[in-house]
């Protein structure tokens, strides 16, 4: 079974509570002042574009790493989740697009690793952690 290393892993679950913090704020619950629960869907979403382009960085990383020659295109391709992340936030269906955006970077992510040597626990982790963005996500979108 691969495991993956604890300091990473709650780390990076960790980022999760923020766009929880959003799903929850999207109910707009009365227990929660209505300028509260804006916030929390706001923080939700502007950390998942945060966390979006972050995965680009690291997909810049992962093109750039083991190769004999870097590939221009994949260094093109590593920018579009910062890209598509700052269009998401300018768009009325951001959860949405996050979303989408999760989902294509883990895709590439999955491709990388048939060309070059990722830790083993690598995609275990990131399907992991986009399952719950997404899930996050689609639920605060269907909410605001």
């Amino acid at each position: 079974m691969i495991t993956i290393p604890s300091k990473v892993k709650y780390l990076s679950y960790a980022g999760i509570i923020p766009i929880l913090m959003g799903t929850i704020g999207s109910f707009d619950l009365n227990l929660i002042d209505n300028n509260i629960n804006n916030w929390l869907v706001e923080l939700g979403m502007l950390f998942s574009a945060v966390i979006l382009s972050f995965l680009g960085g690291c997909l810049f990383v992962f093109e750039t790493h083991s190769k004999s020659e870097i590939n221009f295109k994949g260094l093109i391709i590593s920018m579009c989740p910062s890209i598509w992340a700052v269009f998401s936030l300018l768009l009325p269906i951001t959860c949405f697009l996050l979303a989408v955006g999760f989902l294509t970077t883990l895709e590439r992510e999955r491709y990388l690793s048939k060309l070059i040597t990722l830790p083993k626990w690598w995609l275990r982790m990131r399907f992991q952690l986009t399952t719950s963005m997404v899930l996050l996500l689609i639920i605060m979108g269907f909410n605001v």
